[in-house]
């Protein structure tokens, strides 16, 4: 229950982190889009990081438990090394990310001028809905089989 928990919490604050980079896409409001800036370091990096890492210790402990095991089947494997990955991607390409988004955020509140890019923003929430999402249907279907030489 909790593995799934944490990856639906997961899932849900890259939700929440595609509503702020739209929103500060689309607005043309300085506060908001300050706003929208400083909001992204609160729900994402130490939030997704905190899931993630539930994700994966229930993960390998489900893993270790049941007779799916950690690397019998592909789709375990599969799920493991997104994990992993994204987990990794959050600390260290997300978090300088955001933290410099904050300080524009902070900029923009002071009346400074600052420019953003979409770019910058635009990719973690699709390369992590699209990663869970995968991982969630790895879950549901289990494809692919046992891995050769296994027990």
């Amino acid at each position: 229950m909790l593995h799934i928990a944490s990856a639906g919490i997961w899932l849900g604050l890259d939700a929440v982190m595609a509503v702020l980079v739209v929103t500060s896409v689309v607005t043309d409001d300085d506060r908001t889009r300050a706003v929208a800036y400083r909001a992204l370091e609160l729900v994402t990096v130490w939030p997704m990081t905190v899931a993630g890492l539930t994700c994966l210790v229930s993960g390998v402990l489900l893993g270790l438990g049941t007779v799916y095991g950690l690397l019998r089947y592909w789709w375990v494997a599969v799920k493991l090394v997104l994990n992993i990955v994204l987990s990794t991607l959050v600390l260290v390409a997300l978090r300088p990310t955001i933290s410099e988004f904050a300080d524009r955020g902070d900029r923009l509140l002071d009346g400074q001028a600052v420019s953003a890019v979409l770019g910058d923003l635009a990719f973690p929430p699709i390369v992590s809905t699209t990663a869970l999402l995968v991982a969630m249907t790895l879950s549901v279907f289990k494809p692919w089989g046992k891995i050769p030489g296994r027990r």
